[in-house]
């Protein structure tokens, strides 16, 4: 694991990423790789163009047949990347823009000497806008204020912990529970999961599909975990699918004893259980982390390793994200400025920039159609562009609170709004 910070217009992406870079390339830097990637991954001809001979195909169509004579693959985490694909193949590097790497063989590719990376952590701040998006709908269909809930994280890696600092930044309080860091770190800041579940009001979770070692997270948050969560709890699941028993969630769902459920990953992906989507208040398909802006931050940890693995020296330096646009103020049906702390307040703004209810209605649509699978992939293919909140400016003349509040959640503020306020 090798860190990379890179310059992002006024601020600086600090990312860690794993790879596999053996000793010797089966590239020389002087000649001209053929690349084949996922044409699904926006910019990625672009951003790979520069290296040599770029080929974009379908995911769905990259098999062995299609990758035999490449030096360079670049997937999503819908192409299972193992012997039976690259077996007899040229192919010497591969990168998945993803931050998981369960479709990935990494034993095989360690054993094949075939170097390899991947990008966690770029999607980081994507999935935490999805989460708070998510749960600003929940809390103002409840008409429930979020001001001193407690927000219970399990993983806090650069997931849950950016969700951590997030929430509490706009007053809510947050339990951490996370075992390999209460190892490392020792275990004051963090709480044992069956200690944490009945003490929160919102329960988010955040690991990866771990199934052997010291810390397993299959069926994490299983009957048992169900056992003690409040029956007025939030349950929002966008990890993995796996991790927790969907089954049981819907069914307590659909029993009242949870008051609301958000599910963004499954674990018969791509063809979900409809009994359980529909027993979900929010259900969309794994599109948590696909903001343009987490896309490319994965490509550009990619094109770093591919940099390094064809001996080219220091990464370069990546264009900076483009401003997309001015809040508007909350109003109410009067044309009234809605106060900060209405429960409306939070979906209103966000509403804007992450439109949770649509991608919600589309995906129950492609769940009830006549091919889920194929319409599955296409839902997320043709996701609708989303950038991260610190491309957006606040209305210009936002008060101190309503500046207090929007800086929390990480947008931008404007010269003219009224920097004087503080959060409370």
């Amino acid at each position: 694991m090798l860190g990379t910070s890179r310059k992002m217009g006024e601020s600086v992406l600090r990312s860690r990423f794993f790879w596999y870079l053996p000793e010797v390339t089966s590239i020389r830097a002087s000649m001209k790789p053929r690349i084949l990637v996922d044409q699904d991954i926006p910019g990625a001809v672009d951003i790979f163009s520069g290296f040599g001979e770029v080929q974009p195909v379908p995911g769905h169509d990259i098999d062995a047949r299609a990758v035999r004579h490449a030096d360079v693959l670049v997937v999503r985490s819908i192409t299972r990347v193992d012997a039976s694909l690259l077996a007899g193949s040229s192919v010497g590097f591969v990168g998945t823009a993803t931050a998981g790497l369960d479709h990935m063989d990494i034993d095989f590719l360690t054993a094949s000497g075939i170097a390899w990376a991947s990008a966690p952590g770029a999607n980081a701040e994507s999935v935490v806008e999805y989460v708070l998006a998510t749960i600003a709908v929940i809390a103002s269909r409840r008409s429930a204020s979020l001001h001193r809930k407690t927000l219970g994280i399990i993983g806090c890696g650069d997931v849950g912990e950016r969700l951590a600092v997030r929430a509490e930044s706009i007053g809510m309080r947050v339990l951490r529970n996370d075992p390999p860091r209460a190892d490392r770190e020792g275990a004051d800041a963090f709480v044992e999961l069956n200690r944490l579940l009945p003490k929160c009001d919102i329960i988010s979770i955040h690991v990866p599909l771990v199934r052997s070692g010291m810390h397993p997270t299959e069926m994490l948050v299983g009957p048992r975990a169900f056992g003690l969560i409040r029956s007025s709890a939030w349950l929002i699941q966008t990890s993995r699918g796996g991790t927790m028993d969907e089954v049981w969630a819907a069914r307590a769902r659909t029993d009242g004893r949870l008051d609301a459920l958000v599910l963004d990953v499954f674990a018969g992906e791509p063809h979900p259980d409809p009994a359980i989507v529909e027993a979900a208040d929010v259900a969309t398909g794994h599109i948590a982390g696909y903001s343009r802006d987490a896309k490319r931050n994965g490509l550009l940890m990619i094109r770093d390793a591919l940099e390094r693995y064809l001996g080219l020296g220091t990464p370069s330096s990546s264009a900076g994200g483009n401003h997309q646009g001015v809040l508007k103020r909350p109003l109410d049906s009067r044309g009234q400025p809605v106060p900060v702390h209405d429960p409306s307040w939070l979906d209103m703004v966000l509403r804007q920039v992450i439109d949770v209810r649509s991608d919600d209605t589309r995906f129950r649509r492609v769940v009830a159609s006549s091919n889920p699978v194929e319409g599955f992939h296409a839902y997320r293919a043709n996701y609708p562009a989303r950038y991260s909140w610190s491309r957006y400016a606040a209305w210009p003349d936002a008060t101190g609170e309503e500046v207090g509040r929007l800086c929390a959640l990480g947008f931008t503020i404007g010269e003219e709004a009224d920097v004087s306020g503080q959060v409370v």
